[in-house]
């Protein structure tokens, strides 16, 4: 009897354990090829984003000199030595480097004395509040914010085991990407991370190269060897997991750094089973749609559909059939903070954003904090004026899809860097559409003195329940001429250089363009 009860009680627990193991089993992940990756879909709450934020802040933020570059290459230009050739570049220099290397050895001294890593106990970020930044950019109108937590300069603004140059071990003491992790999710956005280090090993190769301190091994893991080679994939790899795997971000940007020889397709691709499994673990989501979004640069690095496009400071001519995202700054020459840059203002943002999202984009829209973890108000109030006009006509913008055609009008931007740097008009229309194909929202990229839409003048009207001006929630007076579809606005609207947007109220799904 007591044998018979002990193999009852191990057949039942054989039979417990094939059922948990058939279940484990139903769960299906991606694989590293491309028939299993561009099975991937993009998540819903990025299609219906629109507008992220962004921040380049880090040790290169302390100088913060642009030179006749970019202020977050401060590390790569301070080693550059003249070879008094004249030319553009050689093997100790780049031109465009040498007035960084010169106003570092006025104001720091020689980088044989003070090289970059001086600059991280000086990296303090005294006035830094998690809480301060979210409220600001959620304020502004961001569904999510992407944290810069390894840029090329290889510091972690994590807590990181593989990686001593790190933001807890080192200067602030603090883990920067786990309290804005905190804070972003507290206000309801979702949170990204971005990672540069693909490129370090090369990033610091004046350094190497005119024999400064990263010929020190001890200094290797910031700086590298000078070169992106099989070790620095290695080193990329480690730093690369682990910060997915201990924040579990809703999105990874990468910059164009994997792209380079040394890393191959099938590299990226692991990345990508790596990343979007571990999103179905975590419970985010189920293949195929892991509800995470992975950005990368470069049409052809990738299986087209595996991961989100990215392109930095472009646009897009025509709708693009898959989503894709403008990585673009506040800041038109540098993406960290120089008391010197120049400003974008809320009216070309917002223009830029409309232009975007009628092309099926996103628009991720970056600032430069000082070294201190304070916010410029040459950045802080163009952020406001967006939040503030989003208030007003957000519906035309979140969750919303392009329609049959972006618009109509003269300006149009490109896919190349600083392609976005257009400049619209009242002449320039977007159009968006609701998700369920009932509105369908016309924006003037200006102030409209005659509102006429010539692209609609062979529209169907017959089904439109009411046209209405949304910053005033007026009905409209509309007519079709030779000219196209006119409106009639109220002489007492205010004229400024926003975008304005008439809302088309259908009583059933939008007329399809004849």
């Amino acid at each position: 009897m007591k044998n018979a009860f002990i193999l009852l009680l191990i057949i039942l627990l054989s039979s417990c354990s094939q059922h948990r193991n058939s279940k484990k089993s139903k769960t299906q992940y991606f694989l590293a090829t491309d028939t299993s990756l561009v099975q991937y879909q993009i998540p819903e709450w990025y299609k219906d984003a629109k507008l992220g934020y962004w921040c380049h802040w880090g040790v290169y933020s302390v100088p913060s000199f642009a030179g006749d570059h970019a202020a977050e290459w401060y590390g790569r230009w301070m080693y550059n030595v003249d070879d008094g050739s004249g030319r553009d570049k050689g093997e100790s220099f780049e031109k465009r480097g040498l007035k960084t290397a010169a106003y570092h050895k006025e104001h720091f001294g020689d980088p044989s004395e003070f090289g970059y890593k001086d600059f991280i106990p000086m990296f303090k970020a005294d006035k830094w509040d998690a809480n301060e930044w979210a409220d600001l950019f959620a304020n502004g109108g961001a569904k999510f914010f992407v944290f810069m937590a390894m840029h090329h300069d290889n510091f972690c603004m994590w807590d990181s085991e593989n990686q001593p140059f790190n933001s807890v071990n080192m200067g602030p003491q603090r883990d920067f990407t786990a309290e804005m992790k905190k804070a972003v999710k507290a206000r309801g956005m979702h949170f990204g991370v971005s990672n540069h280090s693909a490129w370090n090993g090369q990033f610091f190769e004046f350094n190497h190269r005119n024999g400064f301190d990263g010929l020190k091994v001890e200094n290797q893991a910031l700086y590298g060897n000078g070169k992106v080679d099989t070790l620095a994939v290695e080193r990329w790899w480690k730093t690369s997991t682990e910060l997915a795997n201990k924040y579990q971000p809703d999105l990874y940007y990468f910059d164009w750094g994997w792209n380079l020889n040394a890393f191959t397709e099938q590299h990226r691709k692991n990345f990508l089973e790596h990343y979007y499994n571990k999103a179905i673990e975590w419970k985010k989501g189920v293949f195929p749609n892991p509800n995470v979004v992975v950005n990368y640069k470069n049409r052809k690095k990738l299986p087209i559909g595996s991961a989100v496009l990215d392109l930095e400071r472009g646009g897009m001519k025509n709708i693009e059939p898959l989503l894709w995202q403008n990585d673009t700054s506040l800041g038109l020459r540098s993406w960290s903070y120089a008391p010197d840059e120049e400003y974008r203002s809320a009216n070309q943002v917002i223009d830029m954003l409309m232009d975007i999202i009628s092309k099926n984009g996103v628009l991720l829209l970056n600032i430069g904090p000082k070294a201190d973890g304070s916010i410029p108000d040459e950045a802080k109030i163009p952020i406001q004026e967006i939040g503030k006009w989003l208030k007003v006509n957000g519906e035309a913008v979140y969750a919303t899809r392009p329609w049959d055609i972006y618009g109509e009008g003269p300006t149009i931007p490109n896919e190349k860097m600083h392609g976005d740097q257009v400049e619209y008009t009242a002449n320039d229309i977007r159009f968006t559409k609701s998700k369920d194909n009932k509105t369908l929202y016309i924006t003037f990229l200006g102030y409209p003195k005659k509102p006429v839409v010539k692209s609609l003048s062979n529209l169907e009207l017959s089904n439109l329940k009411k046209a209405i001006l949304l910053s005033s929630g007026e009905d409209l007076k509309f007519k079709k001429t030779t000219l196209g579809l006119e409106f009639e606005i109220p002489e007492s609207l205010p004229k400024h250089d926003f975008a304005y947007v008439i809302k088309l109220e259908f009583n059933s799904n939008i007329p399809v363009m004849k």
